[in-house]
């Protein structure tokens, strides 16, 4: 599962203590008294420090996910999801030179360091340090200012904290403001940024993902969901785009493997970058998501999947270019349905709604207390009840419009010139600002083909959106549109006009384009610079608007998760927010819904028996390459294989963003990858169980067992081995 992992967390009402297992805590917060005291693990400053260096956060577009480094030559363990988009992008590339299969359905071993494919578009970061700005924030903010002006006031403030970091820290860094429980703290976090990726080794995607949507969130299970990545930088230290000149990094740390497995009860912990989680979110938003926001969410990837699976087989190009929004898409609607299933059937509503009456009669013994927090409640009562809900049709319509890569890419050369030709970056929009300029222009250029059917089918249903719109909601871009094609305008038609009266998909176009003045677009018949012209200020009302919702929701949950420290202790651990978190807990089996016992852990001949069972076809079907494996070898060598570990769950507190973390035993070695949750686990990101909930990994010994046995991988596999060696430059034999 790639954009989401699942297993959550409750708090507990009466006590300043959280749940045994529960918590995704940042570096400096890590109870580690407490992990001594239970599992007799003592992690010191330097194992922290470890921690720290050696767990990178992956970037690409769409998704996200988190690596360790594994070498000291610049190896990165992660899924083959986490990856997905690298290999589909490598695919296109090798095709282009007339060199490759489709590697996503093939696999891809690099034969030698120099065979190595660029991931195109992927950044890898290490979390360098953390500094509490959270004072700078809050001085920014005066009496007398309506919530509009202090949403400019907090963003002004972020950009220049931001910019001034990046200025300080050079071109090899990044820096962000980032709000933890919605900013009862800001910390600016600063990473150091890894540009140049190469894809090493990925087995086939139906090891990955065996079993398909169907077993998607389930146990147990059946899977090698690993991919190897090396990091390069240049001779000079540099930390530019891909060059075939440039050297394999030198991590200060890295974690080293152990074959030495696991079993029932073994202390885990898991060290990445969870995405988010609405465990100190007040009742109002859990009644709004589970009537409102899932299932509205599930309603529009319901619309869109089909039309992607339509597309992806009428050829195979097709299936290579949408696979990875096919893949992400299936599984957050997978997710969401689930999500929605587990809220329905558990007591996330009623155990907030004891919460808050539990804080309230906390403040009403706390009169000077009261005074501080004692209205985030009702506040926020007022924003569900007037606000959340207002334009959500409108906004629903533009998002859709922006579904369009046709729209995207005019709308962002349109704004990009616009914001340029501005003074100073404190005039720019948040996301225009200059830093942020070689990223703009790669996105803008990049020469990835468009499927010109497929975006009149999504901005057909757009426009159905945005003509259903009454009165003052009616976007005047649309009405525009609607009024050049004359009475017989229908959504299919104004679709048609813009996909086929504009070349912004042509990458020349676009290059010419790029460095283009605001006036110059001004005087463009492209159908679609015309469309995104007039649509302009209707997304920049829709951020507007987003962003003084967000702050007076953020304004009333800040206060509100300060009034919880000030009633439960310093020991609340942050909602995960895509910052280094780690969590500790045990190989454990548990009780499934059904009242049956489940074993900790899968063994690879499972997998066979399985595909056996399921008629060896679609989603149950054995990789192919294993099947040319498994004929080569006698029954003595199969049985030996089919003996070995697969996946195994523990208690680990994860969420989506932990996807490809290292599971570290006590003496933080990788015995595992992180991949999912299990279906126990579902209503995770609202509230934790650690009786049934659990995490899944990958066992690091199957996964290079199959390396080296099925795919010839075994000079990745040797070089993750002997860590330390110096890295081969062609194949060991």
């Amino acid at each position: 599962m790639k954009n989401r992992l699942l297993v959550v967390v409750m708090l507990v009402m009466g006590s300043a203590q959280v749940l045994a297992e529960e918590g995704m805590w940042r570096l400096d917060q890590l109870p580690v008294d407490e992990i001594a005291k239970r599992y007799g693990v003592e992690l010191t400053p330097q194992d922290r420090q470890r921690l720290h260096w050696a767990v990178v956060r992956i970037l690409a577009p769409g998704s996200g996910g988190t690596g360790t480094f594994a070498s000291a030559n610049g190896l990165i363990l992660t899924n083959h999801h986490v990856a997905l988009d690298c290999i589909r992008t490598s695919t296109l590339a090798e095709q282009n030179k007339g060199k490759a299969d489709n590697l996503i359905e093939s696999g891809f071993t690099a034969a030698s360091r120099a065979d190595e494919l660029p991931c195109k578009r992927f950044r890898v970061q290490l979390q360098r340090s953390t500094v509490d700005v959270t004072a700078e924030l809050d001085t920014v903010v005066k009496p007398d200012m309506d919530i509009a002006a202090v949403q400019r006031a907090r963003q002004a403030k972020r950009n220049d904290l931001e910019r001034a970091c990046k200025e300080k820290k050079g071109d090899n860094f990044s820096c962000s403001v980032v709000a933890f429980n919605s900013g009862a703290t800001s910390l600016l976090i600063t990473y150091e940024d890894f540009n140049d990726i190469r894809l090493v080794y990925a087995p086939e995607k139906q090891f990955g993902y065996f079993g398909g949507d169907e077993m998607n969130f389930r146990f147990p299970r059946y899977v090698s969901d690993i991919s190897v990545l090396r990091a390069y930088v240049g001779k000079d230290g540099s930390h530019g785009d891909y060059d075939p000149d440039h050297v394999p990094v030198r991590p200060e740390h890295y974690l080293r493997l152990s074959f030495d497995g696991v079993k029932e009860g073994d202390f885990a912990l898991v060290a990445g970058f969870p995405g988010n989680t609405n465990r100190y979110r007040m009742s109002f938003s859990a009644i709004y998501n589970l009537e409102k926001g899932i299932p509205e969410r599930i309603q529009d990837y319901k619309t869109e999947l089909p039309l992607l699976r339509k597309y992806a087989a009428m050829k195979p190009q097709n299936q290579i270019l949408l696979q990875e929004r096919i893949f992400g898409l299936s599984n957050t609607l997978k997710y969401e349905t689930d999500v929605l299933a587990a809220l329905k059937t558990t007591n996330v509503v009623s155990e907030r709604l004891q919460r808050e009456r539990d804080f309230a009669a906390f403040l009403d013994e706390n009169p000077t207390l009261d005074e501080k927090y004692g209205g985030a409640l009702d506040a926020q009562r007022a924003v569900y009840a007037n606000d959340v809900e207002a334009n959500e049709d409108l906004d629903n319509a533009l998002r859709w419009l922006q579904r369009s890569s046709v729209i995207g890419l005019a709308s962002g050369l349109y704004e990009f010139a616009q914001e340029r030709a501005k003074e100073s970056d404190r005039d720019r929009e948040p996301q225009y600002q200059e830093r942020f300029w070689p990223d703009i222009r790669k996105a803008l250029l990049d020469d990835e083909p468009v499927i010109s059917e497929l975006e009149v089918d999504l901005l057909e249903i757009a426009f159905e959106k945005a003509l259903a719109l009454k009165g003052e909601q009616r976007i005047p871009a649309v009405q525009k549109l609607a009024e050049r094609l004359g009475s017989e305008a229908t959504a299919r038609s104004m679709a048609e006009a813009i996909v086929n009266g504009s070349s912004v998909t042509v990458s020349e176009t676009r290059k010419k384009l790029i460095d283009s003045s605001p006036e110059e677009f001004e005087k463009s018949s492209d159908a679609a610079l015309v469309f995104a012209r007039h649509l302009e200020s209707s997304l920049k009302d829709l951020r507007k608007r987003v962003r003084v919702l967000n702050e007076k929701l953020f304004r009333n949950r800040t206060q509100f998760a300060r009034g919880m420290v000030a009633w439960k202790g310093e020991k609340l651990y942050p909602d995960a927010n895509f910052t280094l978190r780690v969590t500790y807990g045990k190989v454990a089996g548990y009780t499934d819904k059904q009242g049956q016992k489940v074993p900790f852990g899968t063994q690879f001949g499972g997998m066979f028996e399985l595909a056996e069972a399921r008629g060896d076809t679609g989603d149950f079907a054995l990789p192919r390459k294993l099947k040319t494996w498994r004929e080569k070898i006698d029954e003595a060598d199969y049985e030996k294989f089919a003996e070995l570990p697969m996946v195994f769950v523990s208690t680990n507190d994860i969420t989506g963003g932990n996807s490809g973390s290292a599971l570290l035993n006590r003496d933080l070695q990788i015995v595992g990858l992180i991949f999912d949750g299990n279906e126990e686990s579902m209503g995770s990101d609202w509230t934790y169980s650690e009786v049934s909930g659990r995490a899944l990994s990958t066992d690091i010994r199957l996964a290079l067992t199959i390396a080296r046995e099925v795919h010839g991988a075994g000079w990745i596999v040797d070089e993750l081995l002997t860590a330390d060696k110096p890295v081969p430059t062609t194949a060991i034999r």
